[in-house]
């Protein structure tokens, strides 16, 4: 799997005045820390899945749209339930818990995603947090950054 950042907001609304945007994308990308969402903006993302490959289960604290660009993927949520999802298919992640499989055994599969940080989800009295069911390497657990 490959992860390339395309681009980061770190506030609501963006700030464009002076290039400030791209000031703070620059210093952000450059310090290395970024997790999986930017707490207070948003990341673009674009993730190549390796074929066969299948991501952790995992959940953020983010609403999160992911648009499918080439290949296949099965979108599993911790329910068991499964989706297939075809090149310009769109998934809404509601920061469930969740996990990204590409079933082919020859082909890539490329998804761009763009996730913005949401308020903290409870359910039945239990909130809802960002959850890896193991460490990802070179992603730390999203915090707030300045």
């Amino acid at each position: 799997m490959a992860f390339d950042v395309i681009y980061t907001t770190s506030e609501f609304p963006a700030d464009l005045n002076n290039d400030n945007d791209i000031k703070t994308h620059d210093s952000l990308i450059q310090n290395g820390n970024l997790g999986l969402v930017n707490l207070g903006g948003t990341i673009c993302r674009q993730v190549d899945f390796a074929p066969g490959y299948t991501t952790f289960m995992h959940r953020t604290k983010s609403l999160d749209y992911g648009v499918v660009i080439q290949g296949q993927i099965v979108l599993t949520l911790d329910s068991g339930e499964k989706q297939i999802l075809e090149p310009g298919d769109v998934a809404i992640q509601r920061a469930t818990n969740h996990a990204w499989t590409n079933p082919s055994q020859t082909e890539w599969t490329r998804m761009m995603f763009v996730l913005q940080e949401c308020r903290s989800v409870e359910i039945e009295g239990t909130t809802l947090e960002e959850y890896h069911e193991r460490p990802v390497d070179g992603i730390p657990l999203s915090q707030k950054l300045q």
